[in-house]
């Protein structure tokens, strides 16, 4: 079972919980594919870096005029459904020269396309190919960048085809933004605060 926590959202004397796991906020993370992750992640207090203390419990993070936080939660909402059949799946990819082994994580310094490959399935529901000019360890200048949730396969210059392979993974944040939306829909109250909670 994912990690959990949760964001509490203050509306005068009523709260709501939003429950999210800790995949469910890297989404917001996808470099290449995902538009304003870190806005959204900062207007809902989810803007800390993995291995630094988190933010505090039980105390204020953000405050918001809940008008506005509902059009900025309406875009999130739509910008995640544009990707709902992609992020909907975790990744792993091998290649030939390996019978096709399955990895996780990075992997750099092959041939593709006249240039160096770097392919990542981090965070969980991507899966990027960069091509730079040079083997720099992924650092060298990218001229190409190829979402492979969508492409499958590639052919390299070294290594034969690169395959890559997905499983389902469950999405929380349809169901959670979609409770929020409506929370908020029914307050009166002109500011809204953002808090969290120890999760389960």
């Amino acid at each position: 079972m994912p990690k959990t926590g949760i964001a509490i959202i203050r509306a005068g004397s009523t709260e709501h919980h939003l429950k999210l796991s800790l995949r469910d906020v890297h989404l917001l993370d996808g470099a290449y594919f995902f538009r304003d992750g870190w806005m959204y992640r900062q207007l809902l207090g989810l803007d800390f870096i993995a291995g630094l203390r988190g933010p505090p419990k039980d105390t204020v993070l953000v405050t918001h005029k809940r008008k506005a936080l509902l059009v900025h939660l309406g875009n999130l909402l739509t910008a995640l459904e544009s990707q709902r059949e992609l992020i909907s799946y975790d990744y792993a990819y091998g290649f030939a020269d390996e019978k096709f082994r399955r990895h996780s994580g990075g992997m750099t310094g092959f041939r593709v396309q006249g240039g160096f490959g770097h392919i990542s399935v981090r965070p969980s529901g991507y899966c990027d190919l960069t091509i730079a000019d040079e083997d720099t360890s992924g650092h060298g200048r990218i001229f190409a960048i190829v979402d492979m949730r969508v492409r499958h396969e590639c052919e390299t210059e070294d290594r034969g085809i690169l395959r890559v392979y997905r499983k389902q993974a469950s999405v929380g944040w349809f169901d959670e933004l979609a409770k929020l939306i409506a929370f908020l829909k029914k307050r009166t109250v002109d500011t809204v605060e953002v808090l969290h909670s120890a999760g389960g």
